[in-house]
């Protein structure tokens, strides 16, 4: 029989390691910006792809949280499905907010971006067999601004198509007034994950720092997939 107090050096150690995923995923993205705007600036056809991403990113996406508070392998995690099913209501419209800058920027929501059609074949698939994946992507999705949040406010600040009308969605999701980053995290903190699911949790967030922060983004800065060698 597993001892109380081991139970609880093993969930403190899993998030550690969790949160080393989040600050690599963070340390990777500040410097993809960085390197790829510091001296061009960001352009409209960037901006726009980006919002175009973020739109297919988010639409629907309140479909997966909610199946994996019902999912039999999160019976146990009874606080975690409480939160689940509230972050799903908080995050079913944000699609709209792009939408709505889109518009204000003049362009269309255009078709889904192949990365991003990768990402959810991927997110759906995980959270019928390997549902905590889900929830480690999450973790990289929400917090992966953090370092570079003031390089993201230089670029908005100095690009003259950039007005208040055409930024909602990059407003709500710098995550300073909503903080869903620390709270997804304290969420997962809170439950005592098997090691099948610490594991899961745990191979999410890296498969998302390749998806998201490099080959998602790689699409909105170049405008095609590309080869790296």
């Amino acid at each position: 029989m597993i001892a109380q107090n081991d139970t609880l050096k093993t969930s403190l150690d899993f998030m550690d390691q969790l949160a080393l995923r989040v600050e690599n995923a963070n340390l990777f993205f500040a410097e993809k910006l960085k390197k790829n705007f510091s001296e061009t600036g960001l352009k409209p056809e960037q901006y726009i792809r980006y919002l175009q991403m973020q739109y297919h990113l988010t639409k629907g996406v309140q479909d997966t949280f909610m199946a994996i508070a019902s999912h039999s392998e999160s019976r146990s995690y009874k606080k975690l499905r409480r939160f689940l099913i509230n972050f799903a209501y908080e995050e079913e419209m944000h699609f709209k907010l792009a939408e709505k800058d889109l518009k204000n920027t003049g362009a269309g929501t255009g078709d889904i971006p192949f990365p991003v059609e990768l990402w959810w074949a991927y997110q759906r698939q995980a959270v019928i067999e390997k549902p905590m994946e889900r929830l480690g992507a999450t973790v990289v999705l929400e917090n992966v601004g953090n370092f570079a949040a003031p390089i993201i406010k230089d670029l908005l600040g100095s690009a003259d198509f950039i007005h208040k009308r055409n930024t909602t969605f990059t407003q709500v999701h710098m995550h300073e007034e909503l903080p869903h980053g620390d709270q997804i995290l304290d969420a997962l903190g809170a439950e005592n994950f098997s090691e099948v699911h610490q594991a899961q949790l745990l191979s999410g967030a890296e498969k998302a720092t390749w998806l998201y922060a490099s080959t998602i983004y790689d699409w909105i800065i170049n405008g095609e997939l590309t080869l790296v060698y």
